[in-house]
């Protein structure tokens, strides 16, 4: 299925105009679409790593909780294992 194209009108500072003219060679077009997509990509990530982090940093004090509640049996279990492979 191709692709729908719309024309838009952007007003850009000069500089920004000369750069993309200069990296582009002919089609400005495809060249801005694939610099908006690769931002916006990278941008997305960023959030997700910033969502990621706050949730890990919420759930640290629980998760340290739990693998205290743990430590007796598992500490139970490996001397166990020890003594089972002498």
């Amino acid at each position: 299925m191709p692709k729908t194209r719309q024309r838009v009108n952007i007003t850009l500072p000069s500089e920004t105009l000369e750069l993309i003219q200069r990296v582009s060679r002919d089609n400005r077009s495809e060249f801005i679409n694939k610099a908006v997509r690769l931002y916006v990509n990278r941008l997305e990530r960023a959030r997700l790593k910033q969502r990621l982090k706050k949730t890990y940093l919420e759930r640290g004090e629980d998760d340290l909780v739990i693998a205290q509640e743990w430590e007796p049996i598992e500490k139970e279990l490996w001397e166990k294992l020890e003594k089972k492979n002498r």
